[in-house]
């Protein structure tokens, strides 16, 4: 029986030939290993793609958002909010900058909920990451986004769901003052590890980019150290795939929502019925679907996914447990995240992805409805 896993890195064959070939003269010391032009290039082309002024490569999305969160200058008394449906780096990034944080709860998509943010917000509040959970662009981005700025309160995008996602005009990656994407293996185009910074801010940009490579002042040509750093630097290799990668973004992303559409269709009866409910974007958006999120309704949550799992369905339910219930944060004030709490009971994800094609998400689906009916 055909096993259908969560998610695959994916490079067609003709990238390949071409990226074995281009390491080749990289190993045969025609080209640096790290930081050269390879790098620079994938900067360049992501944040045209991304149509942002900015962009700077880092060895993980984890420290695209410590640094990012660090160009920021926070102290002890600032205060960044960040909502509880989400990887541990986007609370984590804080605690290292030696900020405080803020938790947030989440509306029915699972998303930053945006009438809970504004309860949160006070004159100590420098901050709010916002998390593009499974490829997701808010339907109250503009809402948050204007009441943010009219306050001086950075936004900063959790992008590592959401290459290529839209809203209207807006771009995950252009949404807010910064923006952090993951190239994991698991992610929609990848380099293995790796992370990007984005931002039209030249500041930000500056002092992200020093950050990024030991605190040196990209502006002089020699060895002048100006801010207190680390390396999270970008190497070659990652830079080539990250290169090819991209040119097949768009094509990953028309996949990925020609399966979420055949899903959708599939489970439409059970949708109807109330048996599952899924996540609902703006129809000026562009969902880029990392993840296909289900909520049921009356079942048991982790005996669909054992079941779905006997069927070779690799199912699962990220984030569990949520962010503030991490052992990282027991200490940390909290209120109550009644959605979020509720939500992270009933949620599951189906594989979607370049490998899973349209005749495996019509068997996946119809499996799924074998165990929910």
């Amino acid at each position: 029986m055909k096993k259908y896993n969560t998610a695959f890195p994916y490079f067609p064959k003709d990238d390949i030939e071409e990226i074995l070939k281009d390491t080749r003269e990289m190993l045969n010391g025609n080209k640096m290993l790290t930081m050269g032009e390879n790098v620079q290039k994938f900067e360049k082309d992501f944040s045209a793609y991304c149509q942002t002024n900015y962009a700077v490569a880092t060895n993980s999305c984890t420290s695209a958002l410590e640094i990012a969160l660090s160009s920021l200058n926070l102290t002890s008394e600032d205060e960044v909010i960040v909502p509880v449906q989400t990887f541990v780096a986007t609370g984590s990034c804080v605690l290292k900058n030696g900020a405080k944080i803020v938790f947030c709860d989440v509306d029915d998509d699972f998303l930053l909920d945006f009438e809970f943010m504004k309860k949160l917000i006070n004159k100590n509040t420098k901050a709010v990451i916002i998390v593009h959970f499974a490829g997701m662009i808010s339907t109250n981005i503009i809402r948050i986004k204007e009441y943010l700025k009219e306050r001086n309160i950075i936004l900063v995008e959790d992008d590592a769901h959401a290459h290529g996602a839209t809203f209207g005009d807006l771009k995950a990656g252009n949404i807010g003052d910064i923006g952090c994407f993951s190239f994991y293996s698991t992610k929609i185009m990848t380099t293995g590890e790796g992370g990007m910074i984005t931002t039209n801010n030249q500041e930000i940009y500056e002092k992200c980019a020093s950050l990024r490579n030991r605190g040196m002042d990209i502006n002089y040509k020699g060895e002048l150290f100006i801010n207190l750093g680390s390396n999270h630097r970008f190497t070659e290799f990652q830079g080539l795939l990250g290169i090819y990668q991209l040119k097949r973004v768009e094509e990953f992303l028309e996949h990925r929502n020609k399966i979420a559409n055949i899903y959708k269709n599939e489970l439409s009866n059970l949708i109807d019925k109330g048996i599952v409910r899924l996540q609902v974007p703006a129809q000026n958006s562009r969902h880029s679907y990392w993840r296909f999120i289900i909520f049921l309704n009356n079942h048991d949550r982790d005996e669909i996914i054992q079941k779905l799992n006997a069927l070779n369905i690799k199912a699962d339910a990220p984030y569990f447990p949520l962010l503030h219930n991490q052992p990282l944060f027991e200490n940390i004030e909290k209120e109550n995240m009644q959605n979020a709490e509720r939500l992270s009971k009933t949620h599951i994800s189906l594989p979607i992805h370049m490998l899973i094609s349209e005749e495996d998400s019509i068997i996946i689906a119809k499996k799924l409805k074998e165990v929910l009916v």
